[in-house]
């Protein structure tokens, strides 16, 4: 065995070396990607399972809708901006309608902690100006966990 084969078994043990480190580092790369990403669906997952809303009441008046609604979840929110209200059905002549408010008026009305942050067990108020002819219909309250509740009413 001389010189040129000695250097040609480190050069290959080198390189075998070289790749294999490639080779896991890559792996470890995917697999920590893999795992990050799973961490945030459970995360994400985990809020949906504890978020739960209730619409206790809805009435409408002269133009105003009004709801009541309680957080029955363990999630809490910082606030209403992401909050979805829909309403939709059948007039009495068999008009759908189906409108999305982007602007409602939310406030808690029953605050028992942490002032401004929708806790659970607080019970909280949206108010939209809508116009709505006679009727059946849904009022859809979703959070931003794309947990909903709906409460159906009629109109005159």
């Amino acid at each position: 065995m001389g010189f040129d084969t000695v250097i040609a078994t480190v050069i290959a043990t080198v390189i075998i070396i070289f790749v294999a480190y490639t080779f896991i580092s890559g792996s470890t790369s995917i697999a920590e990607s893999a795992i990050n990403g799973y961490k945030e669906s459970v995360k994400t997952e985990l809020k949906r399972l504890n978020t739960a809303i209730e619409i206790l009441n809805v009435t409408y008046n002269n133009g105003e809708l009004q709801a009541y609604f309680k957080n029955t979840g363990n999630e809490r929110f910082k606030g209403f901006s992401e909050f979805d209200a829909f309403i939709y059905g059948k007039t009495t002549n068999g008009t759908e309608v189906i409108k999305y408010f982007e602007s409602a008026n939310y406030t808690i009305v029953n605050e028992l902690i942490n002032p401004g942050i929708f806790d659970p067990y607080e019970t909280a108020e949206v108010t939209v100006s809508v116009t709505l002819d006679n009727g059946t219909y849904v009022f859809l309250l979703c959070t931003p966990n794309a947990v909903c509740d709906s409460y159906g009413f009629t109109v005159g």
